[in-house]
């Protein structure tokens, strides 16, 4: 004879996880009832995948962020020096100091 404990028989194993899951199952309805059919939303298979799959986004962003070297305050690329302004050609265009 075996213990009721006793993890060796598979008909006690099954009937381990039939009252958990029959707990599980029991608390869920606690929790749908108190919530009420309002506050109850199922989700659909691609509702979940997109939830999964924004998750994995934001953490894979964030171990970016946290990994890409440090910012120096220096441009990334060599500045370029603006030319000269043209001289005054006449017509008021720009670098005309003087008033027409």
């Amino acid at each position: 004879m075996t213990a009721k404990g006793d993890k060796g028989n598979p008909g006690d194993e099954a009937e381990r996880v039939s009252r958990l899951v029959g707990e599980l199952l029991i608390g869920l309805g606690e929790k749908v009832r108190a919530a009420g059919p309002e506050g109850v939303r199922v989700l659909t298979e691609e509702e979940l995948q997109r939830q999964q799959l924004n998750w994995f986004r934001a953490g894979w962003q964030e171990h970016a962020r946290a990994t890409e070297p440090p910012r120096s305050d220096a441009p990334p690329a060599r500045l370029l020096h603006f030319p000269e302004r043209p001289q005054d050609d006449g017509h008021g265009g720009y670098g005309s100091d003087r008033a027409p």
